[in-house]
């Protein structure tokens, strides 16, 4: 076993912990149980970790050694890496979920791992309309922040942050709408609930 990959799997996960155990979390609406799709803008991964963790939730990891710097550390949290690309061999990766939607959770950021911001991509609505899962959106604010000069703006939250996390109404996609059609219905109910999930100030 390489040292180095093994040490900082449960360095990077404890010191997840530590801080997961600092923030205070509102959690709004998490009533769904079962296999679904939860899905979230990929700059709310980090404030989504513990949360989406505790459901044993199957996240689609890179088979490539950057890869393996991730899948090491979400599964000490929890999570059940599925190893695989969403650009490179995407099919043999949507199989994989699909395998894995029969019996539990995945969670997936439609924009990522490059972007455009806030756009669902093709592969996140034919993982759903193939398995028939529903989608759960989830939206997130953060108050107390480090963000990062990123294309998302990505988000970490400091130690003692405000993390509000919103689950949304079930999506059931119809096989009668186009893919275009869904991912544009899924942007605006995500977009709706990041508005209203913001703190005040």
């Amino acid at each position: 076993m390489n040292i180095t990959l093994f040490l900082e799997k449960y360095l990077a996960a404890g010191l997840l912990k530590l801080l997961d155990f600092t923030w205070r979390k509102e959690i709004i609406n998490d009533t769904f149980s079962g296999p679904c799709i939860y899905m979230f803008w990929h700059r709310n991964q980090i404030p989504l970790a513990a949360v989406n963790a505790k459901k044993k939730a199957g996240v689609l990891i890179s088979s490539s050694k950057d890869g393996e710097l991730i899948a090491g550390p979400v599964s000490v949290l929890g999570y059940k890496p599925i190893r695989g690309s969403s650009t490179r061999g995407g099919s043999a990766a949507l199989k994989k979920m699909l395998d894995y939607l029969k019996t539990g959770p995945v969670a997936i950021t439609p924009d990522g791992p490059k972007g455009p911001l806030n756009k669902i991509k093709k592969g996140s609505i034919l993982l759903a309309l193939k398995s028939g899962c529903p989608v759960v959106p989830i939206a997130v604010d953060v108050k107390g922040e480090w963000l990062f000069n990123s294309w998302d703006k990505f988000r970490f939250p400091k130690p003692f942050a405000k993390i509000r996390v919103h689950f949304g109404v079930p999506y059931y996609c119809e096989k009668e709408k186009s893919i275009e059609l869904i991912a544009d219905e899924l942007e605006t109910i995500l977009g709706k609930m990041s508005e209203n999930v913001r703190f005040k100030e």
